[in-house]
């Protein structure tokens, strides 16, 4: 069965009251939407309470949902939103950060690179592919809102421009447009770090 098709079933049960449903939701989409935050905030553990948030609304109006779209749409339409938001709220322009930024107080030693999720952290005697995942985090920092969150949802949680479009509520062509510019941007920043490419 496809991913869709099982994410509409479970929707389906879901509604009907079988819990373990939404539970099997969860775990299929918790990771991608710590992904997701993760990359526009760089903090762990905001990702994780973002990621917790949007799944419980989702909970919360699990019953209202009709199947108008993916359910991958509706996550992230959720997700996008909840992140305007809590841009909205924020009081100031959150400062760029570096993987190398010290966190934790001026004694600690630990940096940014140390709260990546564990999957995607280089091991201590990589330096090179640390040296790389600084060079990406700063670049990616540096593109406007509204392009990252579209090379985010294309390149991080792989997702196709026309559902993009439907998520973000911008026309297909804008979504290309936003992706062509923060490509040629990062291709820019990272120089012969990494070759990107847009699909």
């Amino acid at each position: 069965m496809a991913d869709a098709e099982r994410d509409l079933e479970l929707m389906r049960r879901f509604q009907a009251g079988d819990v373990d449903a939404f539970t099997e939701l969860y775990e299929r989409h918790l990771r991608g939407l710590l992904n997701f935050f993760f990359r526009l905030c760089w903090d762990r553990s905001l990702a994780e309470d973002f990621a917790q948030e949007v799944l419980l609304r989702i909970y919360k109006s699990g019953s209202r949902w009709e199947p108008n779209a993916k359910f991958t749409t509706y996550l992230y339409r959720i997700a996008r939103n909840y992140w305007i938001d809590h841009c909205r709220l924020l009081s100031t322009q959150k400062e760029n950060v570096s993987l190398q930024t010290r966190v934790g107080g001026e004694d600690s030693n630990a940096t940014l690179v140390d709260r990546l999720p564990d999957e995607i952290r280089p091991p201590e005697d990589d330096l090179d592919r640390r040296e790389l995942y600084g060079a990406i985090m700063g670049a990616l920092e540096q593109l406007p809102e509204e392009q990252r969150m579209v090379f985010v949802l294309s390149e991080i949680e792989e997702l196709k421009y026309q559902e993009i479009s439907e998520i973000m509520d911008i026309p297909l062509g804008t979504v290309k447009s936003r992706m062509h510019t923060a490509v040629g941007k990062l291709q820019e920043l990272l120089g012969d770090y990494r070759p990107i490419t847009a699909r």
